[in-house]
């Protein structure tokens, strides 16, 4: 059995960023999933980054994307059962799906066609999660319950900086590519 430690809670990030994750606008460096070959387009600022989540900070669930792709983690303070259920569901699909100290009781399941992921964890405070690749998915529909409920816009907490989302269930949106540059544009220029 291992040993884990609570931390003291955590604020919540800066909320007015959440709006870019309903547009798509945003730029991001880099990853597996942004790399030139995704013609899909770019991901929004506000998912980018780990948000360094640690056993008994704020109740909710973080989801940010990396250089590995998407993570997502559950946790709350104390140590009565809190039971986070979700479903996302990718316009491509899901790939790579791996658990992250899961626990007898917790669960995961992708579907047939690899464009949904369902999940449910039952955290006593430590840290229950996943980490996935959505292989260029334009939009993920990300909808998640605490103990039943529809989680609130505050227990979701996106990417480095904590970002909430304006309303549950949510999307994630890529921006659309830049259109390439035309290989017949000339430049004239008069020298005098």
């Amino acid at each position: 059995m291992r040993t884990r430690t609570s931390l003291t809670a955590l604020a919540t990030g800066a909320a007015a960023l959440a709006a870019t994750v309903a547009t798509g606008v945003g730029t991001a460096a880099a990853t597996e999933a942004d790399a030139p070959g995704c013609s899909t387009g770019r991901l929004p600022n506000v998912v980018m980054g780990s948000p360094d989540v640690k056993p008994g900070q704020a109740l909710g669930v973080y989801l940010w994307h990396g250089s590995n792709g998407y993570s997502l983690r559950a946790t709350h303070p104390g140590h009565q059962r809190v039971v986070f259920t979700g479903r996302l569901t990718a316009s491509n699909s899901f790939s790579h799906v791996t658990p992250v100290r899961l626990e007898k009781g917790d669960a995961f399941a992708l579907s047939s066609d690899h464009k949904t992921l369902t999940f449910r964890f039952n955290n006593y405070g430590f840290i229950d999660g996943l980490n996935l690749a959505a292989d260029c998915s334009r939009l993920i529909r990300v909808n998640v319950k605490v103990n039943g409920a529809e989680a609130t816009p505050r227990q979701i907490k996106l990417g480095a900086h904590r970002s909430n989302p304006t309303s549950v269930p949510f999307t994630i949106e890529r921006s659309k590519p830049a259109p390439a540059p035309s290989s017949t544009a000339t430049s004239t220029a008069t020298i005098g």
